[in-house]
């Protein structure tokens, strides 16, 4: 039986939004080692997205640069230039080396390029890039990580977060054609969300994550929903997990509201689903915070969609409100 395909991009993306430090650390450890991650971590997407405009054109690849400060007893700026790559690409290397060399110009800093291979094809491994002419030799090697290549073992026994999206993420390469095995390793993802004992905000991202990965047939939802309820009943004791199931379908239906809001460019649609959601947290929102939520742009507005579920009063959304837009 066809099922639907599983969205690869979309969850990687989020999880690197979510997830760079814990991805270094399981994948990278000599990186990891190399950062001082009680300053700040600043994303720079914007800029490598400038170098090759494409990059976000469906091209089954995630890029990130990441700004970090070296763990060595002196301020020393790095650029962490990170691709998760989803399938065979000829030209996968000569990239990589062009994408360093164009970072390396434009900061004049230390670059770190790494890859990460999540597709399904076992001899495809690069590693570097280069070449040689008339006695100028010219080289890049970058740490290659094969998803494939990792032990199932150590992921199922790790609690980093990233070793749960990774073994979400080969479900699906696993089980092309079998509904029922891929419903059974859905429900036992979710279980598992509960035994590693993640936190509540890790659990809200985890499962979005395992919804873009391990897509079911419509006929199937409302036996996943009934079960999922179960298990967070049997696992909580209804006392402890401060999301319920319920509230992340409901959450999981404001995001895809405010994505096609951006995508028709309706902001109304992007304000009506996120002010629907703030009264769940929050209580009810005084005028004044209402006006600002209604000024929000569409993108503060599909961060503010995700962060305020973490929300436990009104005092948490005028902080953020504050950190996010003082202007406002």
């Amino acid at each position: 039986m066809e099922l639907p395909p599983a969205d690869f991009d979309g969850a990687w993306k989020y999880a690197l939004d979510h997830y760079v430090a814990p991805l270094l650390e399981l994948l990278f450890p000599e990186v990891w080692r190399t950062v001082d991650w009680q300053q700040p971590v600043i994303f720079r997407d914007t800029e490598l997205h400038q170098l090759d405009p494409d990059v976000t054109r469906g091209k089954h690849r995630i890029d990130k640069l990441v700004q970090v400060q070296a763990l060595d007893g002196s301020p020393r700026t790095i650029f962490i230039h990170l691709e998760v790559q989803a399938q065979r690409d000829a030209t996968f290397a000569e990239r990589m080396f062009c994408y360093h060399a164009q970072i390396f110009v434009r900061e004049r800093r230390p670059v770190i390029s790494l890859a990460v291979l999540s597709d399904d094809q076992p001899g495809w491994h690069p590693r570097s890039f280069g070449y040689a002419e008339a006695g100028c030799v010219v080289r890049l090697d970058f740490p290659t990580v094969k998803l494939l290549d990792l032990d199932l073992a150590m992921l199922e026994a790790s609690r980093n977060p990233i070793a749960m999206v990774i073994l979400i993420h080969r479900d699906p390469q696993a089980t092309r054609g079998q509904p029922a095995e891929r419903l059974r390793r859905k429900l036992a993802r979710f279980r598992a969300f509960f035994d590693k004992g993640y936190s509540a905000a890790d659990m809200r991202r985890l499962y979005r994550v395992l919804d873009q990965l391990l897509r079911l047939n419509p006929g199937m939802h409302a036996t996943v929903r009934a079960t999922m309820r179960l298990i967070e009943q049997e696992e909580t004791q209804m006392d402890t997990f401060v999301t319920s199931i319920e509230e992340l379908a409901f959450a999981e239906g404001v995001e895809k509201g405010v994505e096609k809001g951006i995508e028709q460019g309706r902001h109304q649609t992007l304000q009506e689903v996120v002010l629907r959601l703030l009264p769940r947290r929050c209580g009810p929102l005084p005028k004044s915070v209402h006006h600002h939520v209604l000024a929000l742009s569409p993108e503060h507005l599909l961060d503010l969609s995700e962060t305020l579920l973490d929300f436990t009063s009104l005092d948490d959304l005028q902080a953020w409100l504050t950190r996010t837009c003082p202007s406002g």
